[in-house]
């Protein structure tokens, strides 16, 4: 669906869907001619995606890009979803090296008791 056939909460003529102001705080959701109302991220393709490695989220925001250079994702909603991935990976680094050092220090413990 293009953004330019979206209308926004409460416009026309319309009489306003049964949940229209329920939904996030920033008003992020949209509201299709029909009435009906639109999140900016399907929640059947929220179980599919895994962020278990640095790769899965880099995939994740290069697919979020694709979105929204190709207009199916706002740009703002778009924007607030690639902050929170970057979060994420940064998490993952964080654990990666950890888990890297603790590596490193056992080795170097095993080390210093065979010398």
């Amino acid at each position: 669906m293009r953004q330019d056939e979206l209308t926004p909460l409460g416009a026309g003529n319309m009489e306003p869907h049964p949940s229209v102001g329920a939904g996030s705080e920033d008003g992020s959701q949209t509201q299709h001619d029909q009435g009906e109302v639109l999140n900016p991220t399907p929640l059947n393709s929220m179980h599919k995606i895994r962020l278990n490695d640095a790769e899965t989220i880099r995939m994740e925001m290069a697919r979020l890009y694709r979105d929204m250079r190709m207009g199916r994702i706002d740009t703002q909603d778009g924007t607030r979803l690639a902050y929170v991935l970057d979060m994420v990976r940064k998490a993952h680094e964080t654990c990666e090296l950890q888990r890297r050092v603790e590596i490193i220090d056992q080795a170097n413990k095993i080390r210093k008791h065979t010398k």
